[in-house]
């Protein structure tokens, strides 16, 4: 990725899922900055085989497929996988959350016929309005914290709505002792959150510590209006990108840390 700026040098506390966290700690490093991973969730699967009977017939009764994340997609898709189920998606319409979830859905031979401006799921579910007929069924593919905006808005409407949990976010307590054993031996310029999960799991170890870190220059970045409303449950503030991405949260700390630099 090139933005055209630097975070010179700046240390910067990835919480993500490791699982997700390679691609942004390689940007990071590319922006000449330095990524310290500590993955605070990780995502466990909820289908079993005795579901696919369940799961297929809710699938063929569908005419819309609608993904809240690429981790919902990436488990469906697994799940399709594995019981051979690829031949009930051909007449299935496609909506995605965001760009990152679309383009994880087009790389594995899904069209997405739907995605919002502003990758949050009100934006989905008002966009999905303008798509989705009375009468017509949604199948919503997600994980067990994902909200049910999309459910709420679409059923007064006479559509009706079939969520499916396929994951569950659980605390990473490998990754938990990792943090506080990284947290004692540096400091760090900015910490990131990609998810209100990684929030409440960071606070859940932290919470005695954040407010000095936010006090000593510690800069906090959340992706998106979420995950900034869930650390100020805690009272603790942070800058959030316009553009609800990976991407996005990196061109903000770029910003930031050419701020810092010329104060």
């Amino acid at each position: 990725m090139t933005i055209g700026k630097s975070l010179h040098g700046q240390t910067v506390l990835v919480t993500r899922n490791e699982r997700q966290a390679g691609v942004f700690q390689q940007k990071i490093e590319e922006l000449n900055g330095h990524a310290v991973l500590t993955s605070l969730i990780r995502f466990e699967p909820t289908l079993t085989k005795e579901k696919a009977q369940a799961f297929l017939k809710d699938l063929e009764n569908s005419q819309w497929l609608v993904f809240t994340s690429v981790n919902g997609a990436s488990f469906f898709l697994s799940y399709i996988k594995d019981h051979h189920l690829h031949k009930s998606l051909s007449h299935l319409k496609v909506a995605a959350v965001g760009e990152k979830t679309s383009a994880y859905l087009e790389q594995h031979g899904l069209k997405v016929d739907v995605v919002p401006e502003r990758f949050i799921a009100e934006e989905l579910a008002d966009a999905l309005l303008d798509h989705v007929r009375p009468g017509e069924r949604v199948f919503v593919a997600k994980g067990h914290l994902s909200r049910d905006v999309v459910k709420k808005t679409l059923i007064p409407l006479g559509i009706e709505v079939k969520e499916w949990i396929l994951y569950e976010t659980v605390k990473d307590e490998e990754g938990i002792a990792a943090l506080k054993t990284a947290m004692t031996k540096q400091s760090f310029d900015f910490i990131t959150f990609t998810s209100s999960s990684t929030v409440h799991s960071f606070m859940h170890a932290m919470e005695a510590d954040a407010a000095k870190l936010a006090a000593s220059g510690t800069c906090f970045v959340t992706i998106g209006p979420l995950t900034k409303e869930a650390l100020l449950q805690y009272g603790i503030p942070s800058e959030t990108p316009d553009t609800y991405t990976i991407d996005g949260m990196l061109e903000l700390m770029c910003r930031l840390s050419e701020r810092k630099l010329n104060q």
